[in-house]
C-alpha cells in the first residue's frame, strides 16, 4: 500500500499479486489492486478484484465504494445504479456514498442528452416558459407535421433517415413521446443500449399509457438481463393491451431466464397464436424464441424437441409461395459457385469469431465468389474486416422476405447458407422460399432448422455422431473435420500452475449466461459440491442484483453456503480470460451447454466437465472435448458428472497435467486448423453443388482434407455411416 500511495505501481502489483497467489479471496489485497487498475485507468481489469473483496467483506464500505467507482469508471452506469440501491439496502449510507450518487446522476443526464456528441438543446426536464394560445397551437401543428414525417419514414422501412428525424423532434420538441419512443427503439437497433435505455426510460414517462413504448422497455431490460424491471414493465404493457404480440416474446425471455418453463412456453405460444405488427422476417422470432426455451428446458427430450422444430418449419413454409419456379442457375458442375452467406451477426459476436478464419483462408480462391447478405445495421471494426472477404457486401435488415428472395435469385446464388438458425435476426422465413438451388446451416444454432428447403447441416463428428443424430434433422449432415475454427483473443493471458496445487482445495467454475443456469444444472452441480465439502465455486457473468440473489437462495435451497461462492460480474474479455487462472475445473451446464465459453477454457488450459445429452444443444461441450481428446470429462448423466469430478478433484497432479498441455493440444486440433476447415468446406460445397448438377437429393457425408490444407490435395467425400 506504501507503493501504491507513493505512485510505485511496479511494485506494488507484484506485491498484491503475491498475497493473492496465496490467498486468492483476501480482501485487502483485492480491493488495493482492483483501485490500482482504477487509477491506472484500467478499471475492466480491477472489477473481478473490487468484486471479490465486496463478496468477502460486504460489511467495509470502502469495499462498496470502490467497486461503485469502478463501475462508474468503466461506463456501466445501469450496474452502478443497482449496485448503489443494493448498497444502500445493506446500510452504506456517509456524506463519500451521497457524493457518489451525485456524480452518478450527473453522467446518466449526460448519457441521456448528448446524442452523437450533440448535446440536446431543450433538456427534457428544463422547464419552459408556456407559450401564448396561438404559439402552443403553432407549436402543435408543427410536432404533429414532424410526427406524421417521422412515422412515413417509419412505414417505408427508412430507418437510416428515422434516426436523424427522431433527433430532431425530441430536441424541438422535447416533451413529445414519439420522438423518444423511436429513437430508443432505433438506437438499440443501432447497438448502443446506454443511449436507447435513456430514451426509452422518458418515453414511458410522457407515454405512460402506450402499451408499445412499455414493451420497448421491457424488451432491452430483459436484454441488459434486468430481468425483474424487464417482468413489471411488459406486464404493464400487457395489461393495456393483452394482444400485444411483441411484449408476450421478451417476457417469455424472463421466465427462461429464470427457469419457468412452463409459463415461458405459454406467453411464447400466446404471441404466436396473436396477429403481428409486421407481416415480413420479424414476426420468426416468436417462434425463435419458442425453440431457443425448448432447446434450455431439461424435462423436453430429443423426440419432442424435433417435433416442435418441424412444426415450426412448417409454419415458415406453409406462408412461402406454393409453386416454385425452376431455379435458372447453370447446371456445370464445374464452374466457379456464387456462394450467399446470410447471418445478422457480422459484427463483434461469437458467430464472426468462428467464420472469420474461414473467410480469410476462402478469400480469392478461384472457385468461389462469396457475396454477404448482412440483416443488422451495427458496423464496427468487425463488419469492417469481414467487409474484405466478400466480393458483394448486401444490407438487406429493411427488406421483406419477398425482397430477400428477388434479390438472392437476381443475384445468380448457387449455394445459400445460414448462420443463424433459431437465434435472433435470422432469415429462415426467406430460406423457406428456396431462392438458391442448394441451401446449408452452419455455425449459428445447434440443431435443425425444421425446413426440408434447407438441404444441409453442417456439423463434424465430435458434435453430432453419424447415425446417432441423423433423425433429428430435416437437413442431411455434412461432416468437416472441425464444425468452425476457433480464434483466440490475442491478448489471452498465459497458463498458469493448477490453482489447487496451492490452495490445497479444488475450485470449479462457469462462465455461462445465466438463461443456461437452470434448476436441474444446480441440482447436478450441488451433488459434487456436497461430495466435496472444501470445494468451491467461481461463476463469471454475474451482476449484484436480484438474480444473483436467487441464485444464492437456490444453492442454499441444496445446502451450499453462499461462502462457497464467488460471484463475478461481466467484464472485459482480458480480464474474463484472467478468472480462469483462479479455476481447476469447469463445470457446464445442462441441457443446453456451453460453446463459446468451453473452448476459451480450453484455451486458458481449464477443461470442462460436462454431459453429453440426447439433443444437439447438448453436445456442444462433449464435442469441443472431443476435439482435444479429452473424453474423460465427458459424462453420461448426473451421476457419472459426480463421479468423474470426485475423480480430477482427487488426482490433481494428473488435472495439473492436463493443464499444462491443453493450449498445445487446441492448438494442434482441427479447431485450429482454419485453413483445414476451409478446404474441407470448399470440397463439401463442391459436393453438394454437383450432386445438384447430376439431379441428385441431398445426402449426408464426410469432407475430409490433409491437415496441411492449403498445400495438399482435397480427398473425395465419402458418403456418411
Amino acid at each position: 500500500m506504501s507503493h501504491q500511495i507513493a505512485g510505485r505501481v511496479e511494485l506494488a502489483e507484484p506485491l498484491y499479486r503475491e498475497i493473492l497467489g496465496a490467498e486468492p479471496r483476501h480482501a485487502a489485497a483485492n480491493h488495493c489492486l482492483g483501485m490500482l487498475y482504477v487509477q491506472m485507468r484500467q478499471p475492466s481489469l480491477g472489477l473481478p478484484h473490487l468484486l471479490t473483496s465486496l463478496e468477502t467483506s460486504p460489511q467495509n464500505p470502502d469495499y462498496w465504494l470502490g467497486y461503485l467507482e469502478a463501475l462508474l469508471s468503466n461506463g456501466q452506469l445501469d450496474e452502478a445504479t443497482s449496485t448503489l440501491a443494493l448498497g444502500r439496502q445493506h446500510g452504506l449510507e456517509s456524506a463519500a456514498v451521497d457524493e457518489f450518487a451525485r456524480r452518478l446522476n450527473a453522467r446518466f443526464l449526460q448519457a441521456r442528452f448528448l446524442q452523437d456528441g450533440q448535446e440536446v438543446r431543450h433538456a427534457p426536464s428544463a422547464p419552459a416558459p408556456i407559450p401564448a394560445r396561438a404559439e402552443r397551437r403553432r407549436e402543435s401543428r408543427g410536432a404533429a407535421k414532424m410526427e406524421r414525417g417521422l412515422l412515413d419514414l417509419l412505414s417505408i422501412g427508412k430507418f437510416v433517415d428515422a434516426g436523424p428525424a427522431a433527433r430532431a423532434l425530441t430536441e424541438r420538441f422535447p416533451d413529445r413521446g414519439l420522438g423518444w419512443k423511436t429513437l430508443g427503439a432505433l438506437q438499440w437497433a443501432d447497438g448502443r443500449p446506454d443511449l436507447a435505455l435513456a430514451a426509452m426510460e422518458r418515453s414511458v414517462v410522457l407515454l405512460p399509457q402506450d402499451a408499445e413504448a412499455l414493451a420497448n422497455l421491457g424488451a432491452l431490460l430483459t436484454k441488459l438481463e434486468r430481468v425483474d424491471e424487464a417482468e413489471t414493465y411488459l406486464n404493464k404493457a400487457l395489461g393495456i393491451d393483452p394482444d400485444l404480440a411483441m411484449a408476450y416474446a421478451p417476457l417469455g425471455d424472463v421466465y427462461q431466464v429464470q427457469g419457468r418453463y412452463e409459463e415461458a412456453e405459454a406467453v411464447f405460444r400466446r404471441a404466436i397464436s396473436l396477429p403481428f405488427a409486421r407481416a415480413d422476417w420479424h414476426e420468426d422470432m416468436r417462434h425463435t424464441s419458442l425453440l431457443f426455451m425448448l432447446s434450455h428446458n431439461p424435462t423436453i427430450g430429443a423426440d419432442a424437441l424435433f417435433a416442435e422444430h418441424r412444426r415450426v418449419g412448417m409454419a415458415f413454409e406453409a406462408l412461402a409461395p406454393s409453386t416454385r419456379t425452376e431455379h435458372p442457375n447453370s447446371r456445370d458442375p464445374e464452374r466457379r459457385l456464387k456462394i450467399g452467406v446470410v447471418s445478422g451477426d457480422l459484427f463483434t459476436h461469437p458467430v464472426a469469431t468462428f467464420v472469420e478464419p474461414v473467410l480469410e483462408k476462402l478469400n480469392g480462391r478461384d472457385g468461389l465468389e462469396l457475396t454477404a447478405y448482412y440483416n443488422h445495421v451495427v458496423e464496427d471494426e468487425t463488419t469492417g474486416r469481414l467487409h474484405r472477404h466478400f466480393e458483394r457486401w448486401r444490407p438487406i435488415f429493411a427488406l421483406s422476405d419477398a425482397q430477400l428472395e428477388r434479390q438472392i435469385i437476381d443475384d445468380g446464388i448457387d449455394i445459400l447458407i445460414d448462420l443463424s438458425g433459431h437465434t435472433s435476426r435470422n432469415r429462415l422465413r426467406a430460406f423457406a422460399r428456396k431462392p438458391a438451388p442448394v441451401q446449408a446451416s452452419w455455425i449459428g444454432y445447434p440443431g435443425t432448422t425444421g425446413l426440408t428447403a434447407m438441404d444441409y447441416f453442417l456439423a463434424d463428428p465430435h458434435f453430432l455422431p453419424p447415425r446417432q443424430f441423423d433423425g433429428y434433422f430435416t437437413e442431411k449432415l455434412a461432416y468437416l473435420p472441425a464444425q468452425a475454427p476457433f480464434q483466440p483473443s490475442a491478448s489471452a493471458p498465459p497458463v498458469n500452475l493448477l490453482p489447487a496445487l496451492a490452495t490445497g482445495c479444488i475450485t470449479f467454475g462457469s462462465f455461462n449466461r445465466l438463461g443456461k443456469i437452470n434448476a436441474a444444472t444446480i441440482d447436478i452441480w450441488s451433488q459434487l459440491l456436497r461430495a466435496l465439502p472444501a470445494a468451491k465455486m467461481l461463476l463469471g457473468g454475474m451482476t449484484l442484483d436480484a438474480q444473483r440473489l436467487k441464485l444464492i437462495d437456490q444453492f442454499a435451497a441444496q445446502g451450499i453456503d453462499h461462502q462457497r461462492l464467488a460471484f463475478h460480474a461481466r467484464c472485459s474479455v482480458d480480464a474474463y480470460l484472467a478468472l480462469h487462472r483462479h479455476v481447476d475445473l469447469c463445470l457446464d451446464t445442462y441441457p443446453y451447454t456451453g460453446g463459446t465459453t468451453s473452448i476459451h477454457a480450453v484455451w486458458m488450459g481449464v477443461p470442462t466437465l460436462t454431459i453429453a445429452g440426447s439433443t444437439p444443444a447438448a453436445r456442444s461441450g462433449a464435442a469441443i472435448l472431443g476435439q482435444v481428446g479429452l473424453d474423460g470429462f465427458t459424462a453420461t448423466d448426473a451421476a457419472d458428472f459426480v463421479a468423474k469430478g470426485l475423480f480430477w478433484s482427487t488426482h490433481l497432479p494428473k488435472l495439473a497435467e492436463v493443464r499444462a498441455g491443453l493450449r498445445a493440444r487446441l492448438q494442434h486440433s482441427p479447431s485450429r486448423q482454419a485453413g483445414t476447415v476451409a478446404a474441407a468446406l470448399e470440397q463439401a460445397l463442391r459436393h453438394m453443388w454437383r450432386r445438384w448438377c447430376a439431379g441428385l437429393p441431398a445426402e449426408s457425408f464426410h469432407s475430409t482434407v490433409a491437415p496441411a490444407a492449403e498445400t495438399s490435395a482435397p480427398t473425395q467425400p465419402r458418403p456418411s455411416d
